[in-house]
């Protein structure tokens, strides 16, 4: 099972755990929020550093996967959510977006705000159903993952994630 994959499951199961007076804690359902952005990034990552490395030499793909920034990305996350994409980036997609990567954008989006706000803004308290909603939020992206990944614009999409900054020069 891929991390991205793993990742999934383990905010899955922070979400759910600890029931009784006083639970759950928000350590656990903060981990949740954070490791369920991660489940997504690592997901969206490893997609974009196979598109762009060939698979040898060994370890050159997780040097592009770690490249990755999470800034870049979540910038061309939010022109694919508006549909507002630039000329040089629209030109190699049809319009309009498919409303399957526009979830896909939109959520992580979503995901990265709420894993700031869980690991950065203590006085932000969460509850388990906000946590499962976003937790579900991640799911949802695997799912439209799978549905559009051997597409033309989810190839661009991957490659906007990488190279967004770049690309306005």
């Amino acid at each position: 099972m891929a991390l991205a994959d793993d990742l999934l499951e383990q905010a899955k199961f922070l979400s759910i755990r600890e029931v009784g007076r006083g639970r759950p804690r928000q350590a656990s359902l903060r981990r949740a929020v954070s490791t369920a952005y991660y489940a997504v990034f690592h997901l969206l990552g490893v997609e974009a550093a196979s598109q762009a490395s060939p698979a040898r030499p060994r370890g050159l793909r997780d040097r592009i996967q770690r490249a990755l920034a999470h800034e870049t990305m979540r910038q061309a996350a939010r022109a694919f959510q508006a549909t507002s994409l630039p000329d040089y980036v629209a030109s190699f997609v049809h319009q309009p977006i498919s409303p399957e990567i526009v979830g896909i954008a939109k959520n992580f989006v979503l995901l990265q705000e709420a894993r700031h706000k869980a690991d950065y803004d203590l006085a932000e308290p969460f509850d388990r159903t906000t946590v499962q909603g976003l937790v579900n939020n991640a799911e949802e992206v695997f799912l439209l993952w799978n549905k559009v990944r051997e597409t033309d614009e989810a190839r661009v999409f991957l490659a906007a994630l990488m190279f967004w900054k770049l690309w306005s020069k």
